[in-house]
């Protein structure tokens, strides 16, 4: 016995039907569809106009790139304000800019403790609760 499709129904072209249970052809893992292939080399495919290293590029996009490039320039100059101000164990070595960030919390850290310890060792008037010898609260003395 044949099947008639009601008037007014049309059939979907064969790709576009959705398959029954378990007709799905098997596809290896992290594999897609020859279409998805081509889209996605498509996508992945510069621009012509923007592959000429600026030539017919936007002004738009010219003046972004250089602010980018200027806001990389302030950041990395940033890093290198940071880095000279780091203890002098670590001047000579070549920071990444978390191991700087990492070098510079520790260091303020160190430095906190040493602010606490000197507060702790020292009266409100800044004189040292040690009997003998110069107070390590006492100001400096001036060598000229």
């Amino acid at each position: 016995m044949e099947k008639r499709r009601p008037e007014g129904l049309l059939a979907l072209p064969s790709p576009l039907r959705t398959p029954t249970l378990g007709t799905m052809p098997r596809r290896e893992p992290g594999r897609t569809s020859g279409r998805q292939d081509a889209e996605d080399s498509a996508r992945r495919r510069p621009c012509p106009s923007l592959s000429l290293g600026g030539v017919g590029e936007p002004a738009s996009l010219r003046q972004r790139n250089e602010r980018e490039r200027q806001r990389v320039r302030c950041v990395n100059e940033g890093y290198a304000r940071l880095r000279q101000h780091l203890p002098r164990e670590l001047a000579g070595q070549r920071l990444s800019k978390v191991e700087t960030l990492r070098a510079a919390i520790g260091y303020i850290k160190h430095l906190q403790e040493l602010l606490e310890r000197h507060r702790r060792d020292c009266n409100s008037d800044g004189e040292s609760k040690a009997s003998s010898g110069a107070s390590p609260c006492s100001e400096p003395e001036e060598r000229g």
